[in-house]
């Protein structure tokens, strides 16, 4: 049963497929005789052939126009993906450019603003580079890669280009860990540089500080710049600190609560300046 029936449908396919080139084939083949034979002698059979093969030659005119409009269209579509992965190249390639270039150029601005401080400090200095992190809240500091063997001791202030950043608190031959100015461990003398008024700044534990000790007398607004009082030996005087941000005044008490906002910026720190000055009565 099933033979049979494949042999009928493909009796009847192939029953179609003639009859479709017969209605074809047909047209043309009358066209060629009256043609040939002249179109007095079949005026009426030309008339009647024109009449069923002009609508073949035009379905047949619009299958090719179809035709060449998609490999047209194919050829374009291959064409643009082709364009468009170079295109998306190039501008992956711009924007790794553009993106070392912006590199390039602030290393290039925190180095120089190392180099102008190295040439007018009147002390030593030698350059190193922040090689590790300590997160901890208490207790805030970095790992740099100078230690004694490059003259660094215990105590030694540590700067950018940008102002204070800490001091060393720990030194082995290759290696030196710094106590940032933002770690509440961390006590600088300060002074309000337009009143000169002293104060200690100390590490908030997050990204800034509080300068302590300031009398509820003293006029004291946003945007006064905090610098280093040089008391004590430890760093030079008049380095700057960063700048108030904040004031309020308590009822009880004696002193303002003061916010400083640091001049340099902990979240981006990898170069620094060890200033290699002797520390009195540093442990080593």
């Amino acid at each position: 049963m099933r033979k049979n029936g494949n042999g009928k449908r493909s009796g009847s396919g192939r029953s179609i497929k003639i009859v479709l080139l017969s209605g074809v084939l047909l047209p043309l083949v009358l066209i060629f005789l009256v043609s040939s034979l002249g179109s007095q002698k079949f005026g009426t059979l030309h008339r009647l052939v024109a009449e069923v093969a002009g609508p073949v030659q035009l379905v047949f005119a619009r299958a090719i126009d179809h035709l060449h409009a998609f490999r047209r269209d194919y050829v374009d579509l291959f064409a643009s993906r082709e364009e468009n992965k170079r295109l998306w190249k190039e501008l992956q390639e711009c924007r790794e450019a553009a993106n070392k270039n912006r590199e390039a150029m602030a290393t290039n601005t925190r180095l120089r603003k190392l180099l102008e401080f190295k040439e007018a400090s009147e002390q030593p200095t030698v350059a190193a580079r922040i090689t590790g992190k300590d997160p901890s809240l208490w207790f805030r500091s970095v790992v740099i890669d100078r230690g004694s063997s490059d003259g660094v001791a215990k105590g030694m202030p540590v700067v950018t280009g940008d102002g204070v950043v800490g001091q060393v608190f720990a030194v082995s031959p290759n290696f030196a860990k710094v106590l940032l100015a933002i770690s509440p461990s961390s006590a600088i003398d300060v002074l309000l540089q337009k009143s000169r008024v002293r104060g200690i700044l100390k590490g908030a534990g997050s990204l800034t500080c509080s300068l302590e000790y300031v009398l509820k007398t003293v006029d004291v607004q946003e945007g006064d710049q905090v610098v280093t009082a040089g008391y004590g030996g430890l760093f030079p005087p008049g380095m700057t600190v960063g700048v108030v941000s904040k004031v309020m005044k308590q009822r009880r008490g004696m002193f303002l609560e003061i916010e400083v906002t640091p001049a340099v910026d902990f979240l981006t720190l990898e170069d620094l300046l060890v200033i290699q000055k002797e520390i009195p009565f540093a442990e080593q």
